[in-house]
């Protein structure tokens, strides 16, 4: 029978019954040692063995628990035989009671659902899974504060197995946990793990913005019916809310475990990102389930922060890492590392940075390195609105870089395109190797991005010893592959520079067939040799592993260009234009395609799209040969006569050698009927080993020098 008032149990003094359930009742009392009121749950009389190991469990399991959004435990003890827990005494009431006044707004349902995340999350880190979370276990105090109850059917992993089997034995087929807020795993008698307890959290989150439960039917039979086998439950013009909260929601709702979220320490970072959004007015709402809108990214060279100033190529290789496979992400922008590169000064202004290359965020960090010691900081910066949308701080072992640029990757491309999809989750993952690997690889690749002469040749000697540590690191074969091309293509790079490509560029394919570079790198040097059919075949492989790789589509439009397929060549620059919007290559190479396709309204429009972007990259770096040179094409083709000579000399000016600013020299001369100087800048071309003789065949800019003797003597010189 009900405790009276005055009734006292142990220490405490019972002074009103506040609540009653089918195991047991619960009392406001008084706890005159510190002068403070308490909740006491009193298990109800003539208890079974079962409802007294649920007691048992309840207690086991809170008492470890220390988190302001689970109940605190004070004490326990007995009561005329009966067992006792004391407890805080909450003001408020249930998040169930809370519902039946109606839907609550987004901001305030992913705030709950955040505390409850975080909540959940702790108690997953003690190998505690709740397995009852519903809104009548979730209570919301006055201040606001969300607080799980009632963990008796809480499965503590160290017993679980063992539990969860003497459980199932005892009670065949009999189900644990409230059957409306199980996850079709617990409704088909499997064990119940922490991603059964994040789909309980979707299904109240879903209850929370729509004020109904996702899946409820007329009978429990019904109801159990949609759980295991409905779709979730399309949102109404009715129910409107951010496109991110609603792949959330139905990402929680997945009814396989493997494509939910893994941990709940995911959702809590999925939510922060979102909290984040909505507060600040970012997150565009819609009244229908919709992909999500295009983003768009720089990714700044991180900050070298360790003793030693010596992390230079860790820094920029961490930065060059994310923006690879972030551009991999169907949807968002990102920018290439020859735009985000230029900024590097340590007080640099991040708002006027984003502002100035035309993105939306901008991701910012630090590395510091300390013997074996690796602390990793990053920051991913609203342009806009100035504010952090996300920001963490990564420690560990050097040899954990792989892991913190997984992770790094996979939350920024979360917080900006949404939830992933398994693929997309793939796509951002990296070949592993040892930490000196790397580190030789990442040198060389730094030193590759300069495409001066020596430079590439000393990154050709750092992918060499990356493969001599690691003779299976399948990404550095292909960088090897690509230095040796580059060499035998414009500086002037013997027979040995193509053997080396074709080993190198064979070997990256056996090692991972399916990496994307692996196969672009092999495109790359079947066309030197003139085996088209399959280059193609390897680049169309490249574009089908990665669809976002500028590289893969860019050589694949110059392998056709020389092929004579010009308007499939036109294709391809297009589609690398639109990979990298800010790349000016692609849209100048596009016009001298659609020029000659007798496209030129069409072809004016591309090279005025690649001036305005090579005038960015200018006014960033004004020594870029290659936009001065490859400029100087576009400028003439639109009439701009002077300015495009000027960008000419200047290009020869600042590196006269360049095989690349020789050859568009050559062009533009010719085009100009500067014969004179345009055959004499052939002539130094060739006799440096370079020049494309298929692309010079196909480059109507050479037609007024195709009928001199002295053209035709420097072509016959070629390859």
């Amino acid at each position: 029978m009900p405790l009276e008032p005055g009734t006292r149990l142990g220490p405490y003094e019972v002074t009103e019954r506040i609540g009653v359930g089918g195991m047991a009742e619960v009392y406001r009392a008084r706890d005159p040692r510190l002068g403070r009121d308490v909740a006491i749950k009193v298990i109800a009389a003539s208890p079974d063995a079962e409802l007294l190991a649920r007691f048992e469990r309840e207690t086991r399991a809170t008492a470890v628990l220390a988190h302001p959004n689970i109940l605190t435990i004070f004490d326990v003890g007995t009561y005329d035989g009966l067992p006792f827990l004391v407890t805080e005494l909450l003001e408020g009431q249930t998040l169930g009671r809370t519902l039946a006044s109606g839907p609550l707004p987004p901001i305030a349902a992913v705030d709950l659902a955040l505390q409850l995340a975080r909540g959940v999350a702790a108690a997953h880190a003690l190998r505690i899974v709740h397995r009852d979370l519903k809104p009548e276990n979730l209570f919301v105090t006055t201040r606001g504060t969300l607080k799980i109850l009632d963990f008796g059917l809480a499965k503590l992993k160290e017993a679980a197995d063992a539990l969860e089997t003497t459980m199932e034995t005892s009670h065949p087929g009999r189900l644990i946990g409230t059957p409306a807020y199980m996850s079709p795993e617990q409704l088909r008698g499997g064990l119940a793990d922490e991603r059964s307890d994040i789909f309980a959290i979707g299904t109240v989150l879903y209850e929370m913005v729509t004020g109904r439960h996702p899946f409820r039917r007329p009978t429990v039979v019904a109801t159990l019916t949609a759980i295991l086998h409905d779709p979730q439950p399309p949102l109404s013009a009715a129910d409107p809310m951010p496109v991110s909260l609603q792949h959330l929601i139905m990402h929680c709702l997945e009814k396989q475990p493997a494509s939910r979220f893994q941990s709940a320490d995911d959702l809590v970072f999925s939510l922060e990102t979102l909290q984040g959004e909505l507060r600040h007015g970012v997150s565009p709402v819609h009244h229908v389930p919709a992909g999500p809108a295009g983003s768009s990214i720089a990714v700044l060279p991180f900050a070298d922060m360790s003793p030693t100033r010596d992390q230079g190529y860790l820094c920029e290789g961490i930065a060059d890492e994310l923006i690879n496979v972030l551009a991999r992400i169907p949807g968002l922008r990102v920018m290439p590392r020859s735009s985000s590169f230029q900024f590097r000064a340590p007080d640099i202004d991040v708002r006027a940075v984003g502002a100035r290359l035309g993105v939306a965020t901008v991701l910012e960090g630090g590395v510091r390195q300390s013997g074996d010691r690796l602390r990793v900081t990053v920051q991913l910066v609203d342009v806009v609105q100035g504010f952090p949308r996300w920001s963490r701080r990564f420690d560990g072992r050097v040899q954990d870089v792989f892991a913190i640029q997984d992770e790094i990757a996979e939350r920024v491309a979360t917080a900006l395109h949404g939830l992933l999809t398994d693929r997309e989750r793939q796509s951002l993952r990296r070949p592993e190797t040892a930490i000196e690997t790397y580190e030789y690889f990442l040198r060389g690749r730094q030193l590759a991005h300069q495409l001066r002469a020596q430079n590439v040749n000393a990154a050709r000697q750092m992918f060499e010893r990356a493969i001599a540590t690691d003779p299976n690191y399948a990404p550095a074969y292909a960088g090897l592959a690509d230095v040796h091309a580059w060499l035998y293509t414009w500086l002037g790079g013997n027979r040995a520079d193509y053997d080396a490509a074709e080993r190198a560029s064979r070997q990256a394919l056996e090692l991972a067939p399916d990496l994307s570079e692996a196969h672009s790198s092999r495109g790359f040097v079947l066309s030197l040799a003139r085996r088209y059919q399959e280059s193609e075949r390897a680049f169309e492989e490249a574009l089908k592993l990665n669809p976002t790789s500028f590289e893969a589509a860019y050589l694949y439009a110059r392998m056709l260009f020389s092929w004579g397929r010009t308007a499939r060549s036109a294709d391809l620059f297009r589609r690398a234009a639109d990979l990298r919007p800010d790349d000016f290559q692609a849209p100048m190479l596009l016009g001298q395609c659609l020029r000659m396709l007798g496209r030129d309204a069409e072809a004016n429009a591309a090279h005025e799209e690649g001036i305005r972007k090579a005038d960015r990259v200018l006014d960033l770096d004004p020594r870029n040969v290659r936009a001065l040179s490859l400029g100087s094409g576009s400028l003439f083709a639109l009439g701009q006569i002077d300015r495009a000579m000027q960008w000419a000399t200047r290009a020869l000016e600042i590196d006269p050698d360049d095989g690349a600013v020789l050859a568009t020299a050559t062009c533009l001369y010719a085009r100009a009927g500067m014969k004179e100087r345009s055959l004499e800048l052939l002539q130094k071309l060739i006799a440096r080993g370079m020049g494309q003789r298929d692309w010079i065949e196909h480059d109507p800019d050479y037609d007024s020098l195709r009928d001199d003797p002295r053209f035709q003597a420097l072509m016959a010189r070629l390859k």
